[in-house]
């Protein structure tokens, strides 16, 4: 998950030398993140999950880290707009497989009262992987800029934001070695009576139907949320080189070490807080913490309006990306308790894909359109950060409570949503 998370993000640190180089737009810089990766992520999550329910999850993550090394690599050789928007499809496509996969396997070794706290940990990868890919993205900016090794012949003619994505796909190589000492765990199996039930012979379309609010409240509720951290990730380091100047070097290294050590920590509380509340008796603790999440997300996107430092803004959006990451691993979580065991991936994928659509697919994109036709003045993009961020946690804080009333009535009719 971290590894996947490196390629996905070193292109935020790298927005401005490709700005630059190509000569795109906002827009532009906000569809490579967008519709390029983040839609076509969430779209093939769906029928990727589909053979994931069927066939070996082992194999399938293989097949995916091999796509998504590669294509990191050819985002490194492109030398236009369009084909570093096909580049960054096939990472997409390649990433797609690894949430699916990850939730079905670790639901099939984990006792069921971990569940939120082992989902978490498996998500805070994510946030190491952002943190990585900032600090990694910068020290090789930083390197190649020294040692010039683009006159050298394996580099020649590249320029050092097309060698950072050279060099950070070549981890895969390892990665998939490894993979091949994973033992593919036994699926758990439904117990006769509850093969019985007809929510557990349906297929994934009558298991939405029969939950739709309770999914589509949780899905586009906690995407919303998850949305602001997608959103920060993306567009503010070009907040620091455009209205303060700060080198990227410098973003990489200090926004890496704030995704490796706070906000993965916010994931981890999430899950512990999650179980321990359920632990103690409260049936509906994961809706609960997710609530009060939003309610908390919600204050301090609220006194971000009225920050000017750059070094006050920098650590609120810091505690901003804590408060969000503590949803990261709860939502899936979530979304493994109340599915029917056999369509359990198809319906995490859904989840993934709400997830990416607003977040990753219409964030990035919004916020640059905002930027060059609506707030075009230096601090645009710092306008349409924030404005994009207070929305998204008025709808976060509807729909979870939505969310939260009907969980809880589920309870009353004891309704264990297995």
């Amino acid at each position: 998950m971290a590894f996947s998370l490196v390629d996905r993000f070193a292109l935020s640190l790298l927005f401005e030398p490709i700005k630059q180089d190509l000569s795109l737009t906002d827009t532009q810089l906000g569809m490579l993140h967008g519709v390029a990766f983040g839609l076509f992520y969430a779209t093939m999550g769906i029928p990727l999950a589909w053979l994931i329910d069927r066939w070996s999850r082992k194999w399938v993550i293989f097949l995916g880290i091999a796509c998504w090394s590669v294509m990191t690599a050819l985002c490194g050789l492109s030398r236009n707009f369009l084909q570093l928007l096909g580049a960054r499809i096939g990472v997409g496509v390649g990433e797609a497989t690894l949430a699916p996969a990850g939730y079905s396997l670790i639901a099939d070794i984990i006792p069921e009262n971990k569940l939120a706290t082992a989902i978490s940990i498996f998500q805070m990868g994510s946030l190491f992987g952002g943190g990585l890919a900032f600090i990694a993205g910068g020290w090789i900016l930083e390197a190649v800029g020294g040692a010039d090794i683009s006159q050298s012949v394996f580099f020649s003619g590249l320029a050092p934001w097309q060698i950072t994505f050279i060099i950070l796909a070549l981890p895969g190589a390892l990665f998939l070695a490894l993979f091949l000492f994973i033992r593919e765990p036994q699926r758990k199996t439904l117990k006769s009576a509850d093969m019985a039930r007809p929510e557990q012979t349906r297929g994934l379309i009558e298991a939405l139907r029969d939950k739709r609010i309770l999914y589509s409240t949780l899905f586009i509720g906690n995407a919303c949320l998850i949305a602001i951290s997608y959103a920060n990730l993306t567009w503010l380091p070009s907040i620091l080189v455009r209205q303060y100047d700060w080198s990227l070097p410098d973003i990489g290294y200090r926004f890496g070490l704030l995704m490796l050590f706070v906000a993965p920590a916010g994931v981890l509380l999430g899950g512990l807080l999650a179980d321990g509340l359920e632990t103690r008796g409260h049936e509906d603790a994961y809706p609960k913490v997710l609530v009060n999440v939003a309610v908390l997300t919600a204050i301090l996107v609220f006194f971000a309006f009225f920050v000017t430092s750059e070094w006050h803004l920098f650590i609120l959006i810091g505690v901003i990306q804590f408060s969000v990451s503590m949803v990261i691993g709860i939502g899936p979580a979530t979304v493994v308790k109340i599915a029917p065991v056999i369509v359990r991936a198809r319906v995490s994928a859904v989840y993934v894909f709400a997830i990416n659509i607003i977040g990753l697919g219409a964030g990035p994109i919004i916020i640059g359109l905002f930027s060059d036709y609506i707030f075009t003045e230096a601090s645009g993009i710092h306008t349409s950060l924030l404005i994009f961020n207070l929305a998204m946690c008025a709808s976060s804080l509807v729909l979870l409570r939505m969310f939260e009333k009907k969980f809880r009535a589920g309870i009353r009719q004891r309704d264990d949503y297995t």
